[in-house]
């Protein structure tokens, strides 16, 4: 009995010893990245028993390592967390447009028709290839070089000149 409330002794005296001389550490973690105290407090209570939890993978040499990647780990998961509370708030019913996203819309629309009858009114049918096949196919510079049997330089600057033709063609609003 007697060996067994030493054992309970020294365990409390090394967490009390762990406390005190991390402690600024970890609230100072913390702070930088979560401003409301409460919220704090919850992330510190989670990182010291963690860090007890593990207290015996804890060794002199990386202690302040592991705490600080422990105070990391507590704060995404306090983000993690928070956000699937908030997300699981919003209502599921998106059905209410209003009359701005209406607007917003139709401007989006009628630029995308712009642009499209822009591309179409770029001069050299080269360029124009060029530029749909990067652009709208996806295809890379390099394999457009190749399949149509020009440059890399030369693809990269019919498409530069494209985008320059773009922007001054279609004023987006």
């Amino acid at each position: 009995m007697w060996s067994s409330n030493r054992h309970i002794r020294i365990e409390e005296q090394e967490y009390y010893t762990l406390l005190h001389k991390f402690h600024p550490l970890i609230i100072a973690l913390i702070y930088k990245k979560i401003k409301n105290r409460d919220d704090v407090l919850d992330v510190y209570q989670n990182v010291i028993i963690h860090i007890w939890q593990y207290r015996s993978k804890l060794d002199s040499k990386n202690i302040e390592g592991i705490i600080v990647k422990t105070c990391l780990q507590e704060i995404a998961h306090f983000y993690r967390n928070t956000k699937r509370t908030q997300t699981d708030a919003l209502p599921l019913d998106h059905s209410d447009t209003t009359m701005e996203d209406v607007l917003i819309a139709e401007r989006k629309e009628q630029n995308l028709l712009e642009i499209e009858k822009a591309i179409e009114e770029l001069l050299p049918p080269l360029r124009r290839k060029i530029f749909k096949m990067n652009k709208l196919d996806g295809i890379t510079q390099e394999k457009i070089a190749t399949t149509l049997n020009i440059s890399k330089r030369s693809v990269e600057q019919h498409i530069s000149k494209s985008i320059i033709f773009l922007k001054n063609k279609v004023k987006i609003y």
